[in-house]
């Protein structure tokens, strides 16, 4: 027998996405850089109207902290905390945009061939095209308490955790080269729940584990904003499944179960 998930339910915020292919990527002024800037887009809100820019040139890296578009002003340039293997880690800290305060802002940054030593990571598909194709390339590793419209949190003074970890079922997040090809990360807009890395194929008859995620879709492979959910989701609510079983005897007719997922991890 072959499983099926037809519905994924959770009481969530339910709120129209923004066309985040649409989304502006002029940036007013930016600063004379050392090498090649790699660029990432944060926005914010239900409609992404409040933009902060990333953009990485090498060991530093420019934060538009207040989303005015100007990233030569002089606490937008932040110096890298660690620096090893070819990667790169910053503490940001605070962001104060669209009459919000956002708290903790960390990046990571690792070279994409770092991970071809991992064998769980390059056994995923879309995880070993983008080690293959671009050897070169950075990754990012993204954490930042928001401060939502509707939603409290388990972050800062009840803000919401977000989490970006490289990847998600779209494929590898990736840096761009220039800001028009900039991956656009949402945070604060609506929320859905979908797989994490790959969607899984069951069967009947066989243990299998799978794991959930909530957050908001974005634009770009790996640009899924993760809700951590301590503090954030209820323990009292749990995602719950409808599966349906079609058999391989095609004489048999398909039923349908119905579970609720209680672990967390």
């Amino acid at each position: 027998m072959r499983l099926v998930v037809s519905a994924l339910l959770l009481t969530v915020s339910s709120l129209h996405a923004a066309d985040l292919s649409k989304v502006d990527r002029t940036i007013a002024k930016e600063p004379k850089y050392a090498g090649k800037p790699r660029y990432c887009l944060l926005v914010f809100g239900r409609e992404a109207k409040h933009r902060v820019w990333l953009v990485q040139d090498g060991a530093t890296l420019y934060v538009d902290r207040n989303g005015n578009g100007d990233l030569t002003e002089a606490d937008e340039k932040v110096a890298a905390k660690q620096v090893r293997d070819g990667g790169f880690s910053f503490e940001v800290g605070e962001l104060r945009v669209g009459g919000r305060t956002h708290k903790g802002l960390a990046v990571g940054l690792a070279p994409l061939n770092s991970l071809a030593s991992n064998p769980n990571l390059m056994a995923m598909p879309h995880v070993a095209k983008a080690v293959k194709e671009s050897p070169e390339g950075m990754t990012p590793m993204i954490t930042l308490d928001v401060e939502c419209e509707l939603l409290r949190g388990g972050g800062i003074d009840g803000r919401v955790s977000y989490m970006l970890s490289m990847f998600d079922m779209q494929g590898v997040l990736q840096l761009a080269s220039k800001p028009a090809d900039a991956p656009v990360v949402h945070l604060d807009g609506p929320l859905q729940i979908t797989f994490y890395a790959d969607k899984p194929t069951w069967s009947g008859g066989r243990s299998d584990d799978t794991v959930l995620l909530i957050g908001t879709p974005s634009h770009g492979p790996g640009t899924f904003a993760m809700v951590k959910y301590e503090g954030t989701v209820p323990d009292g609510k749990q995602p719950k499944v409808e599966a349906t079983y079609r058999p391989k005897d095609p004489a048999r007719k398909p039923f349908k179960e119905h579970y609720e997922l209680k672990e967390r991890c």
